[in-house]
């Protein structure tokens, strides 16, 4: 009787602990946390939603009509004249484009206008249109722009000033040259060709050259995997500087002034 006493208590522990087994893991099943496992804030098929008003930016703007009044290409930048291009238009062209309102207190949306000047010389055919890059310091359009209220900006003929200088390389040699500063390989102006055939002439617009000129340097003609250094010069505005490479040299042959009306 005694042993079989034992073996009664011995089976009703280990059913006791069998079933608190069970029901720890009955607890721990995220089922009857009311959610997937993640402590029941979301469901597993929920999104955040990204679509709350907070979340939407409302950019108010204007109808803009610019009437191109002058006599060269332009293009029309917001701010200074080396701000964000804001569109082209061509000789006489009108466009309208929506624009954002002034939201400065009051001041009105500057537009500065570049004026593209054709630079022509009979024996550059090859180049292509070639422009330099003018402005007129009093061609700077201050207007208040208000939501859905149209405007016209007239843009007028001006006093240019040209801003752009060019270097003209002429390819003496037998096989097709490229023109390089430090490690970039420049484009030709007007063709936006990179390679210059032999007996041709490559243009090149140098930019942002300002008023007391800049030092042209670090550029090199590459023919055939070999460099030649372009001698170094101060470069100012309105100037074409004139170069030949005869496979082995770069000289300097002359300077030539654009003259514009």
């Amino acid at each position: 009787m005694k042993k079989i006493s034992c073996f009664i208590l011995v089976l009703f522990i280990a059913l006791s602990l069998s079933v608190c087994k069970m029901d720890g893991q009955l607890s721990n099943n995220p089922a009857d946390n009311g959610g997937s496992g993640n402590n029941g804030d979301t469901k597993p098929d929920e999104k955040p939603d990204n679509n709350t008003p907070g979340n939407t930016t409302v950019v108010k703007t204007a109808k803009v009509t610019f009437v191109n009044e002058s006599s060269y290409g332009i293009e029309v930048h917001v701010g200074a004249f080396s701000g964000p291009m804001l569109l082209e238009l061509g000789l006489g062209q009108i466009k309208a484009i929506d624009v954002r309102t002034s939201d400065n207190y009051g001041s009105g949306t500057v537009f500065s206008i570049v004026y593209l000047y054709p630079v022509t010389d009979g024996s550059d055919n090859d180049s292509g249109i070639i422009l330099a890059e003018g402005i007129d310091p009093n061609v700077q359009i201050d207007i208040v722009i208000e939501e859905n209220i149209p405007r016209t900006v007239q843009i007028p003929q001006p006093q240019l000033e040209l801003r752009s200088a060019f270097i003209k390389i002429q390819n003496l040699h037998s096989l097709p040259m490229e023109l390089r500063h430090v490690s970039q390989v420049l484009k030709q102006s007007g063709n936006g060709l990179i390679p210059v055939p032999s007996d041709k002439t490559g243009i090149y617009r140098l930019d942002g050259i300002g008023s007391d000129g800049k030092l042209i340097e670090n550029y090199q003609v590459f023919s055939t995997f070999a460099g030649t250094e372009v001698p170094a010069f101060i470069a100012k505005n309105a100037v074409i500087y004139s170069f030949e490479y005869n496979g082995t040299s770069v000289t300097k042959t002359g300077e030539q002034t654009i003259i514009f009306k």
